[in-house]
């Protein structure tokens, strides 16, 4: 027997060492980094964003290279880079319609997405959310020079996206003014222009970006709702310790004031 077992031990040691590399638990680092190790093991952050929402995240059309993404979300995923990775530059920006948003996640396309996403119930149930990196909503815009305050609105004209729910926002804090329904921010814009309405209402990041194209407009008051904006990531416990650098930076942020200070940089509404 013992001569069998000194025979046998070259052949489990061998077969010890090949059970231990196709362990999952025993596998190289890499493998077993968690999601965020994993992304500073790469060096490179790449996130979901917007290319055509003026002011969050859009294409630079005069910049130098002439069409570089810019924008406060742009901005923010940058900072992000830089405070997980020590580099505003080690970021991948991919950009994404609204359908794909999170898509792309659940794909592993992407690591983040940061366009524009409200964290509804429907949307929690299958990705994780940050804390809240700004808050939009149903803003009101005019050309009109005695339109100063809601009181002024009875009875107006207001224009509106057709199925918006900006609809039920209007009826409830403005419920006597006269609603014109629009297929399109561009064709609202036209019924400004034409005279058929004396302002428009609707989501308060587009139309930061049309005053900030169209000076001539200003903002009616402060927002008549409020919708957090936040990042969105993965779910699974393999994800929460790019959840707790999520929660650390943007709580790190709102406190020093960054936040504030990039919403008044990109002309945000409030």
């Amino acid at each position: 027997m013992q001569k069998l077992l000194t025979k046998l031990r070259p052949a489990f040691a061998i077969l010890t060492l090949a059970t231990s590399l196709s362990l999952p638990g025993l596998t190289s680092s890499i493998a077993n980094a968690t999601p965020l190790e994993a992304i500073q093991k790469r060096g490179t952050l790449i996130i979901g964003v917007k290319d055509n929402l003026r002011p969050l995240g859009y294409r630079n059309p005069s910049g130098d290279p002439e069409g570089t993404l810019i924008g406060f979300e742009i901005d923010l995923a940058r900072n992000l880079a830089e405070t997980l990775l020590g580099d505003r530059q080690a970021i991948q920006l991919i950009p994404l319609t609204n359908r794909d948003r999170l898509n792309a996640l659940l794909t592993g396309q992407v690591d983040l997405t940061i366009a524009h996403l409200t964290p509804t119930a429907d949307r929690r149930r299958i990705v994780q959310f940050s804390p809240t990196y700004h808050f939009s909503g149903t803003a009101l815009i005019t050309e009109q020079p005695g339109l100063t305050q809601r009181a002024d609105w009875q009875d107006r004209p207001i224009g509106i996206i057709e199925n918006s729910s900006s609809i039920a926002i209007l009826r409830s804090r403005l419920p006597r003014v006269t609603l014109i329904p629009y297929p399109s921010y561009q064709a609202a814009l036209t019924g400004t222009q034409n005279g058929e309405i004396d302002g428009f209402a609707g989501d308060s990041t587009v139309l930061a970006g049309w005053l900030q194209e169209h000076p001539s407009f200003r903002q009616v008051g402060p927002l008549l709702s409020a919708e957090p904006l936040a990042i969105a990531f993965p779910k699974g416990q393999q994800h929460e310790s790019l959840r707790q650098a999520l929660q650390t930076t943007l709580s790190q942020w709102q406190q020093s004031g960054t936040l504030q200070d990039l919403a008044q940089t990109w002309q945000l509404m409030e």
